[in-house]
Formats: structure tokens, sequence, C-alpha cells
């Protein structure tokens, strides 16, 4: 378990107040930017020190200001995986993680660590002939040689490139479910938190504004509302996704999908992202519409945000429609009844 409080005057005019705790698997610092949420992982990493604060991380002690106790980041036995990567030039891949793991002075498995993410033919590189996304494999294994009990994550997919984000992303779900170590994820993506992040720490204007299970946070008015990166976002897991003679089509349940992109192996799962604005909302399947994906449901709530009605329907996952209120009013739209979502194929994208 990781406690955290901390309080600290970044200039005069935002102040960071911070309390939260955080048990097993990914936790999110979720927010816009400019929320304070890097802040919070330099000082849990004791890069940067509060003006007065506790952290303890399962029975040790690395910050209590009322105490006197700040230990150094090397003692923390904590493991930081920033946007920048922060590798060493003037050394290879190898270098670079036989480095971490003799300033941890402890034992970590090597082989596992380049095993799990594929860095096999990347040991005798040098940082600077690396694409962004095998800098970042890099630094997530650099990270995992210093034995770490927390792992912190800065927007670790920030520096990546779209076409080498699927890839990476894929490589840090397979590191997290490895090493089952408490991680602290900070984003301002939803479709991260969706996918890697069981609780969620919503910050805003250096403060926790909420804190909870990915579905109930991310369901707020002024998330769902939000018109930039940290907006909603449909994220949907498909199961045998398979390329066919009219585009790769995916079961969600007992309805089959047409998505686009490009799938994976065939008969793998995949993820699908698509907007709330993409899905239209019918009372019963209508016909002659050129729309491919029909997928039927039940409203589970609705939750008004600004000039638009956010639809929560359960279609074995939850999915999200963005309705004007004249049209939920004209449906009848409450919880427990029966809709249809309509999909466009091109608008579901396949991105792991």
């Amino acid at each position: 378990m990781l406690e955290v409080d901390l309080h600290l005057a970044v200039s005069p005019r935002f102040h960071l107040e911070v309390a939260f705790e955080a048990g097993d698997g990914v936790t999110a610092l979720f927010g816009p930017s400019g929320s304070g949420k890097t802040t919070v992982v330099e000082l849990i990493a004791g890069l940067r020190r509060p003006d007065r604060g506790r952290v303890r991380l399962g029975d040790r002690t690395l910050l209590d200001t009322a105490a006197r106790v700040h230990l150094p980041p090397e003692a923390r036995r904590v493991g930081v995986v920033f946007q920048d990567h922060r590798l060493l030039p003037h050394r290879d891949v190898a270098g670079n993680l036989a480095f971490a793991a003799r300033a941890a002075g402890r034992t970590v498995d090597v082989d596992r660590v380049v095993e799990v993410l594929d860095l096999g033919p990347l040991l005798a590189r040098r940082p600077a002939t690396l694409s962004g996304g095998e800098r970042q494999r890099v630094a997530i294994g650099r990270a995992l040689m210093r034995g770490p009990d927390l792992l912190l994550l800065d927007e670790p997919l920030a520096s990546v490139d779209a076409p080498r984000r699927r890839r990476v992303l894929a490589f840090l779900e397979r590191v997290l479910e490895a090493w089952r170590i408490p991680s602290i994820l900070v984003t301002h993506d939803q479709e991260e938190v969706r996918r890697l992040a069981r609780t969620v720490v919503l910050l805003e204007d250096g403060k926790v504004r909420d804190h909870g299970p990915v579905d109930r946070v991310l369901s707020r008015p002024e998330v769902l509302g939000r018109r930039d990166a940290a907006g909603p976002v449909n994220l949907l897991r498909l199961d045998a996704v398979a390329d066919g003679p009219d585009g790769p089509r995916g079961r969600l349940g007992a309805a089959e999908l047409a998505v686009s992109g490009e799938p994976p192996a065939t008969g793998q799962p995949a993820w699908v992202r698509f907007h709330p604005d993409d899905v239209i909302l019918a009372r019963r399947d209508p016909d002659g519409l050129s729309v491919r994906n029909h997928v039927p449901g039940v409203v589970e709530a609705l939750v008004p945000a600004g000039d638009a009605v956010f639809v929560r329907v359960d279609v074995g996952q939850p999915l999200w429609a963005g309705i004007t209120p004249a049209a939920a009013r004209e449906l009848d739209l409450r919880p427990g009844v029966p809709v249809v979502c309509l999909l466009k194929a091109r608008r579901a994208i396949i991105v792991g």
C-alpha cells in the first residue's frame, strides 16, 4: 500500500495539496496538463521536497517532514520512467541496464527483463540509434533493473509517435502483468487509463477532485464534457479479431463488429477505440442503413455534461454515446431501457 499526503507551494498561484492511497495494480494520476501530476511523481520519488507531507510504502516511511525523514531517491526502491527517457547516451542498452542494477544494489533477473521487453536485439546499440519506442522500452527495463517496490510512470507514451505507441503500450501491459508491483501512471489520456489502471486519482489545479474505480471517476460530468486529450473515449476489447474480404471483424459478446486498422494475429483479441459522438442510439434495430455495426445493449446511466448527454450502455462492456438532450428526451432514455448502438466501421479503430 502506498500512502501519500503532500503539500507544496509550487508558485504563488499554484499550491499542491494531494492525499490518496494506492494499493496493488495500477493507479492513474489523471487530469489536464498543469494539474500537478508530474510534481506528485517527483515528490514520491524524492526528486523534490515538499513543504510538508508524508509518503509511506508498505511498512517503510519514505518521507515524513514532521519526523525529519527524507530518504534519498536511491534508497526509496522506486523505479521511475520519464517521458523523455533519460538514458545514458555514452552507454549501450546493456550498459544502461547494468548501471541501473549496480545503482540499486539488488539482484534482478536481467534475462527476464530482456525477454519481456524484447530488448535482446537492442543490447549492443546506443540510445541515439534507437527509435522513440525502443528508447522507452529501454527506459522501462532500466526502471525494472532497480528491483523496485513501486513503479512510477510519468506519461511514458507522450514522446512515442503514433505508429509505435501501440507496440510500446502492449509491452507496458506485459510488464505490469508480469511484475505485479504497485504502479502510479501519470497520464491525460483516457485510453491509457481504461487500458492499464484499476483506480484513478483525478487531479485538477493541484487538488484531488475524486479517487476511485476507473469507470466511476471517468463518468464524472467534468471528465465526459472535456473536448481535449483528457476528454471521453470508448475502449472496447474484442475477441477473435481477424481480417476478411470486407476488412477486420471481431466479437463483442454475441455481436460481431466491423472495425478499421491493422488487426493482430488471426483470432487474437484487440482493443478498439472510438469517440462517444461516433455512436448513434436507436430504440429498435433500424433497416436500410449504411452503418455496419448494430450492437444491442441496455441503458445504465445518463450524465448531462454541458450541451450534451452522455449515455452509458451495457453491451457486455460499458459503451458511451454522446447525444443531445433533445434526443435523449425524444427517445425516452432512462436506466433499463434497451437500445441499439450504431457505429460506423471506419470509426472503430484498432489500437492494440
